[in-house]
């Protein structure tokens, strides 16, 4: 699964804010529930589609690139990303058992 939450040069940090924005925005107040995404759950969805396209739109718009070019620096950056943030700073694993809820 960790491969699946490499923000590019994003930290982790950063990522789970949006993760919980997302989860209040969208889970606590009931707008997207198991009945509207049928194949994730409501935290899965919003990890893998929501975080991941608005980390591409945020890469888009700090370098003012397109959201093609924005996704292959996004891939292109993961390994930057991980060095200057520290991984070990802040947990995936805590990210992920979130996501598994």
């Amino acid at each position: 699964k960790f491969e699946k939450f490499q923000p590019g040069y994003y930290s982790f940090k950063e990522m789970h804010i949006i993760l919980r924005t997302f989860e209040t925005l969208f889970v606590e107040s009931k707008k997207l529930s198991s009945n509207i995404i049928s194949s994730l759950s409501p935290m899965e969805y919003l990890a893998e589609v929501l975080v991941s396209e608005t980390a591409i739109r945020l890469i888009a718009q700090d370098q003012n690139i397109s959201l093609l070019e924005s996704a292959e620096v996004m891939k292109d950056s993961t390994n930057f990303g991980m060095y200057v943030h520290d991984v070990e700073e802040y947990n995936i694993y805590e990210i992920i058992d979130i996501i598994d809820k």
